[in-house]
């Protein structure tokens, strides 16, 4: 629902992407650190969720 997209369709494209890539012999190493983008959010997660809210926010 985040992606405007079912849950099938989220679980089949990697697969599909999968399927390409080693048929097409391409090997990607694992990341050894997290791309900068994650762990800025991590942060920005870990600090939203760490502060006191004494407001409830609405959806609208």
């Amino acid at each position: 629902m985040l992606f405007g997209s079912s849950r099938t369709a989220m679980h089949r494209t990697p697969l599909k992407n999968r399927r390409l890539i080693e048929a097409h012999g391409i090997a990607i190493p694992p990341a050894t650190t997290p791309p900068a983008a994650l762990s800025i959010l991590q942060a920005r997660v870990l600090a939203l969720t760490c502060e006191p809210s004494s407001k409830i926010k609405t959806t609208c």
